[in-house]
């Protein structure tokens, strides 16, 4: 890890946002902030876990108003305040991780010479084109806190690293085809309070999941809120 604590800027509602749209989520980017990543394997939900969670997806858009099977609902979505837009973001973000937790598909990540590979992958820009802090490689998926360094966006790293990574394990095993769900989740950190709470997340998601120690990957990181 970086030597020193990483420098955290918790969002500004007065700055400057860009919304990076792709799949069922809003992406909130502002420079120089933090984000919760999640990405997961291709076959890490099953398929009747998938619906649930569409389903409930579905159902919250339209308690706001929100056909989500008319081809505008992303229009629609985008007019919503934007408290209620991060509730949603919240909502399929915490319901995936909760999902994951179980232990579904066939958590290749659960070997340590691949989850050293996923773990090379997200260290492997850091301090040139993000700063990666705590993370944990699961069995079926990665949470991380990364933050992207100017000019580079968060999704064009991700897209980096997972391409990386599945190139490198599907070598290893000596297999082929997607390794990574194409989708990944993201969540901008909105202040110290809330970056703890994702710390602690992290730190504690391989004990919720009651994973033996040998089958995860887990890293901390300090960061420097003293100016907040």
């Amino acid at each position: 890890m970086k030597e020193g604590p990483i420098q955290f800027q918790p969002f500004n509602e007065l700055g400057e946002v860009r919304i990076y749209k792709h799949g069922i989520l809003p992406h909130w980017r502002q420079s120089g902030c933090t984000y919760f990543v999640t990405f997961r394997l291709a076959e890490s939900l099953p398929g009747s876990v998938l619906r649930e969670l569409e389903d409930n997806r579905h159902e919250w858009l339209r308690r706001h108003g929100i056909e989500p099977d008319l081809p505008d609902w992303k229009n629609q979505f985008a007019k919503l305040p934007g408290d209620q837009q991060r509730e949603y973001e919240r909502e399929v973000g915490t319901s995936m991780n909760e999902q994951l937790d179980r232990g579904f598909g066939s958590c290749e990540l659960r070997r340590p010479e691949l989850s050293l590979i996923a773990e090379e992958g997200l260290m492997h820009f850091h301090s040139d084109r993000v700063w990666t802090g705590d993370y944990v490689v699961m069995p079926n998926h990665v949470n991380a806190l990364m933050t992207p360094i100017v000019p580079f966006e968060l999704e064009d790293l991700l897209k980096s690293i997972k391409g990386f990574t599945a190139k490198e394990i599907n070598r290893a095993t000596g297999t082929s085809g997607t390794f990574w769900q194409r989708q990944s989740f993201d969540h901008i950190v909105r202040d110290s309070e809330q970056l703890r709470l994702f710390q602690n997340y992290i730190r504690d998601n391989p004990t919720k999941a009651r994973l033996k120690e040998d089958s995860f990957r887990w890293v901390s990181a300090e960061y420097d809120c003293a100016k907040l």
